[in-house]
């Protein structure tokens, strides 16, 4: 790497590079093409055509509440507004159509990837350099995820709105007569981008470290400006980035405080000791996946490092080795912290394993606003290499520019395999169970999917290894159902009483012992456990109807008519209580 002190004059980027990263978004686009034929997976469903509030009668509750707030129960851990804006204009614009929704999310990839090389342009100022980021940027397999699930289009979205801020932030930096507009603008988009994701929250500091950085070395932010006016001075800059990002994150964590109000806390039951001791072992893993991205899934086999071990004291000497290896490289050319920035600041957040899904630590998709690190300091590297000064001494480096544009091949076909498995659940969670057969999330979800599609005794075991890596009440109630469902009544009736020692409220599961009791001709226990469910849930779909059915078995017509009634009270559209409403008063039965 060139130090700060022996730069070289480098080919600034122009209109005329334009051309060249249209072909980059071009094959980012051909790249991902084959998801606009893909379908709605995984929490698409509930986020977007099942959601009662995704309309625009809604579009202030949808401002003050959590992204969940449609989903009774649900924990209180995103205020994504933005995302459900963007999900109301889709359906507005193309209905519930899902190929639509990929295209435009597809789209929102390309925005990011056009916006990273414009950050790459700057702080590269070497357009071959600045195309070859944006490259690694837009088609590296650790973006497939964020590329290809229409629910984790927030990624691309925040990240371009945060791109764009820092973009602003810099022209901020080199204006002398609007310079207050451009750190308006700024702001703006910071908080846009806060509302799309709470990652965003970083970018202040990412921009702290690149303003320091050009402090440092000669790369002042102000070298492509003609005038030359002075870099502005760090007490100027610290008012403004005051005064600009902490009015936005103010503002942003105001709504968020009364958005989530009332809502279920979000905490895993993790002592901060595990979270600290396996915070190297997480930051190694994602820097693992950068540099050798295969074998990627949806889920991982991730465990916890809960005491001090050896793994522990092996991941920490590794990223200290890592970080000293770092500071070594930015001491020499100060241009490299904000690459570093990028890198590292964006991840940061993931680390507090509280918030996350318990034993679903890891996803492709946490580590989208990172790539941009990574495709800096591959940029940074290409530059140095392409030196003439550097190619005299080794020769060897004339191979750099194929070699590049075949690791630029290998990424974008890597990426086109690696989309295809959000093609359907099926394909995506086989692939999780795959990869990562002792993760109870990956077991769980490849068995919902096979009983989506009516494979029930197919899944059923996939539950069942569920709960045995993760003993719960949502694996045992789906594995009683499903064996329901294909005829096995012992084994249903075994994880329904399982499901309920670990949730005695649970009423779907004192329901399908009803429904299993019905099916043995025993009405009274059936009845027992409905008026069980019904205390739970008493307005459920098809309780009053499993009731009246079970109430007629025993011979209690006007109790059974009476249950029918309220059945069809509570939804009229129910044809068997209107069928079974009209047989029994036609025999002459009364509701008692």
């Amino acid at each position: 790497m060139p130090t700060s002190t022996t730069q070289e004059p480098t080919s600034p980027p122009t209109q005329t590079n334009l051309l060249p990263l249209a072909g980059v978004l071009i094959g980012v686009l051909l790249t991902y093409a084959s998801t606009f034929t893909f379908g709605w997976v995984y929490d698409d469903p509930p986020q977007i055509p099942q959601n009662p509030n995704l309309q625009w009668s809604r579009l202030g509750f949808l401002f003050t509440h959590q992204l969940w707030a449609s989903m009774s129960g649900s924990q209180g851990r995103f205020y994504r507004p933005f995302l459900s804006l963007w999900f109301l204009i889709n359906k507005t614009l193309f209905e519930l159509n899902p190929h639509w929704f990929h295209i435009t999310s597809v789209l929102a990839h390309l925005t990011a990837t056009a916006f990273a090389f414009f950050i790459a342009s700057r702080l590269l100022k070497d357009a071959g350099s600045a195309l070859l980021a944006a490259a690694i940027f837009g088609l590296h397999p650790l973006q497939a995820e964020s590329a290809s699930w229409i629910s984790s289009v927030n990624d691309p979205l925040a990240t371009a709105l945060g791109f764009a801020s820092f973009l602003t932030y810099r022209k901020a930096a080199t204006s002398q007569r609007s310079a207050v507009g451009w750190w308006a603008l700024s702001g703006l988009l910071f908080l846009s981008a806060l509302l799309t994701k709470e990652v965003s929250i970083v970018l202040p500091g990412i921009i702290l470290i690149d303003f320091l950085s050009n402090s440092l070395g000669s790369n002042s932010l102000l070298s492509n400006s003609p005038t030359k006016p002075q870099t502005p001075s760090s007490s100027y800059f610290l008012v403004a980035m005051v005064s600009t990002y902490g009015l936005a994150a103010a503002l942003w964590l105001s709504l968020r405080s009364y958005a989530l109000r009332g809502s279920a806390p979000a905490s895993s039951p993790l002592p901060w000791s595990t979270i600290i001791l396996t915070a190297p072992k997480i930051l190694l893993f994602n820097l693992y996946r950068t540099v050798l991205p295969t074998g990627l899934s949806p889920h991982y086999d991730f465990r916890l490092i809960e005491a001090p071990s050896g793994e522990f004291l092996l991941t920490l000497v590794a990223l200290l080795a890592l970080a000293a290896l770092a500071v070594t490289a930015a001491r020499r050319d100060p241009r490299l912290w904000s690459p570093f920035a990028w890198l590292v600041l964006p991840v940061l957040p993931t680390l507090d394993l509280r918030l996350m899904n318990e034993d679903d630590f890891i996803h492709d998709r946490y580590t989208y606003m990172s790539m941009l690190g990574v495709a800096l300091l591959v940029g940074f590297a290409y530059s140095w290499s392409r030196r003439e000064s550097v190619r005299k001494k080794r020769p060897q480096l004339q191979l750099v520019r194929p070699l590049a544009a075949a690791i630029v091949v290998v990424l974008a076909f890597a990426s086109a395999i690696q989309s295809q498995y959000w093609a359907s659940d099926v394909n995506l969670f086989s692939r999780a169970v795959s990869r990562a057969p002792e993760n109870e999330w990956a077991q769980l979800n490849y068995g919902s999917a096979l009983s989506d599609r009516h494979r029930y005794g197919d899944a059923a075991p996939h539950f069942v290894r569920s709960y045995e890596l993760k003993p719960g009440w949502r694996a045992a109630d789906f594995a009683a159902f499903a064996y329901q469902q294909s005829g096995d009544l012992p084994q249903a009736e075994r994880w329904f009483r399982t499901a309920l020692q670990q949730n005695p409220d649970l009423a779907n599961a004192w329901f399908g012992l009803a429904q299993i009791r019905l099916a043995q001709h025993s009405s009274d226990q059936a009845i027992d456990f409905l008026n069980k469910a019904l205390t739970i849930q008493p307005d459920a779909e098809g309780y009053h109807y499993e009731l009246g059915t079970a109430l007629e078995q025993a011979s209690r017509p006007s109790e059974a008519l009476a249950a029918y009634q309220r059945e069809l009270q509570l939804y009229p559209a129910q044809v068997g209580a209107a069928k079974a409403i009209s047989r029994l008063q036609a025999a002459g039965v009364q509701a008692r």
